[in-house]
């Protein structure tokens, strides 16, 4: 495509050079002038968030389709020898002459606690490197990358778990590099792809990616295990994840004006107000890792996890064991608090949105309030339930754990409004506390449940709900809405946040109309001061 910039010569025949635009001007002109194939209506963002959470989910449920398994792993009843009047070794119910997916095997607490923790290792371990590589690729290079790592390992997760517990081990921390990055990848997408406006919404869409990928995983597992073989539950999440990474490495772009189903109308509506990104991103360390209100969000993001992890990995055991239902009905109920979660996530993104009316910060403590105040009682309650009334329990639990879907627009928001432009420095740190939470998990409820008796999960809720409790007040006196200082210090020369309304942008942050500030290039250059008209 050959592109032809106007030259404005001057009116007389004098040696006087013309009047040339500024390079800064016309810097991105082969993508100002793209080839544009479709507009989608304008709206190919949505799909490109629809798309990202979905991947996410995909990844997150390849790690996870582990848990509900292994279950039926260990399940020596349902193997074709078992015979109750019989007594058999564990090497005869794992013998290579049987089809792997009628090996069982038998798992201690340490065992199964390891395998768990396995990928929240890995996960942890690659928070730096996969940060560094986000960094520098970008999301599209990373993540398809993690796709195709995630594909591998979970096709080979069968054929390794029946040949050696430590390759296994090996191959789940392996696996769980694959969750390293979600939330900086998430901050990237928001940062990149949403208005302003649409800000709550995409955070609440993306980091539905954990409901999304237990409403998928739970109900399919169980119902594959159970017909089919649990080695067929891993083939069809490698399957899945495959088709997935294809379509993420074909349509998502990290800058949207590259995109060719992108229209310059929705590029400007996405740039609207934003910011350029600094020349040089030198994230204050000491002052983030000083400020208060950072850790204000902080400290409610390990019970959160907790929660989240309890609600993915061990309802299912908690309905099977303490509930005495069958697998296939427990696990297809485990997903009703992921669908409840990610209904609520949606909605409160939505509202958070569009509430301009009340300040953020009374938003921000209403929705954290909500999510850990409502979780925490509903767990006390849930404890203090007679065993003899498992419909009840089963209701309490699943109840308790939807209300965590509140959290987005709590100390999520708060995050990144006080951090504004630092927002990925403050997420990285939240994906290792992340990781450390499902670690500890991993360990403090098998080692409290050896029995899967109600009174050992008693005690288990107990100690959550008094964290969720405590860490909420603790946001509530500390946890703020507003950028921080330090969110003004060392970015580029002219690099204000324009106001969306009118006024300036951090009254617009605080009083809601702003939402969730950005940074991303913009396309078009504005007119380099002193520059000519034309």
């Amino acid at each position: 495509m050959t592109v032809s910039f106007p030259i404005e010569m001057p009116s007389d025949s004098s040696d006087e050079a013309p009047i040339i635009p500024s390079v800064a001007t016309y810097q991105d002109a082969a993508v100002q002038c793209r080839s544009n194939i479709a507009s989608c209506g304008h709206k190919t963002r949505y799909i490109v968030l629809i798309q990202g959470a979905l991947f996410l989910a995909i990844i997150m449920s390849s790690v996870i389709a582990w848990n509900a398994t292994s279950i039926a792993i260990q399940d020596i009843t349902t193997s074709p020898i078992y015979d109750p009047n019989v007594t058999k070794t564990a090497d005869e119910y794992m013998s290579s002459d049987l089809a792997i997916k009628d090996r069982r095997i038998p798992y201690c607490t340490v065992e199964k606690s390891t395998l768990f923790a396995a990928v929240f290792i890995g996960g942890l371990g690659g928070v730096v490197p996969l940060n560094m590589l986000l960094q520098k690729w970008g999301a599209h290079k990373c993540m398809t990358l993690m796709g195709v790592l995630s594909v591998l390992t979970t096709a080979l997760t069968p054929i390794v778990a029946v040949t050696d517990f430590k390759l296994l081990v090996a191959l789940r921390i392996i696996q769980g590099t694959t969750l390293s990055n979600p939330f900086p990848v998430i901050g990237m997408i928001t940062n990149t792809w949403s208005t302003l406006m649409e800000s709550g919404l995409f955070v609440s869409v993306l980091t539905g990616y954990i409901q999304i990928s237990a409403i998928f995983t739970m109900p399919v597992t169980g119902a594959v295990a159970t017909s089919v073989g649990w080695d067929a539950v891993f083939y069809i999440h490698a399957g899945v994840c495959a088709v997935l990474c294809a379509l993420w490495t074909y349509n998502f772009r990290d800058e949207p004006h590259r995109h060719q189903f992108v229209s310059e109308k929705e590029v400007s509506r996405i740039s609207a107000g934003r910011v350029q990104v600094p020349v040089k991103y030198n994230p204050p360390y000491r002052a983030i890792f000083t400020d208060i209100r950072i850790w204000a969000c902080w400290i409610p993001t390990c019970f959160s996890f907790l929660v989240a992890q309890f609600c993915i990995t061990y309802t299912p055991m908690y309905l099977v064991y303490v509930c005495g239902l069958p697998l296939s009905l427990g696990s297809t109920l485990s997903a009703i608090p992921l669908i409840l979660q990610f209904i609520i996530k949606f909605l409160t993104g939505a509202i958070s949105d569009r509430l301009t009316s009340v300040s953020n910060l009374v938003k921000v403590r209403v929705f954290n309030s909500l999510a850990f105040f409502g979780c925490g009682a509903m767990l006390i309650v849930n404890a203090l339930v007679p065993p003899a009334v498992p419909v009840l329990s089963v209701i309490l639990i699943l109840l308790a754990l939807a209300f965590i879907g509140f959290n987005v627009g709590g100390f999520m928001k708060s995050a990144v409004l006080v951090s504004k432009q630092y927002s990925p420095t403050v997420m990285a740190v939240i994906q290792c506390l992340l990781c450390l939470s499902l670690f500890g998990g991993s360990y403090l409820v098998p080692s409290l449940t050896p029995d899967g008796t109600h009174a050992q999960y008693s005690i288990v809720f107990f100690i959550y709900a008094a964290g969720l409790i405590c860490s909420n007040v603790f946001f509530l006196i500390f946890g703020r809405a507003e950028p921080a200082e330090w969110t003004r210090e060392g970015t580029a020369s002219g690099n204000t946040v324009a106001p969306v309304n009118g006024g300036t942008a951090d009254n617009d942050i605080e009083s809601g109309k702003g939402n969730l500030p950005a940074v991303i290039p913009s396309l078009i250059v504005e007119k380099v001061e002193n520059e000519p008209e034309r």
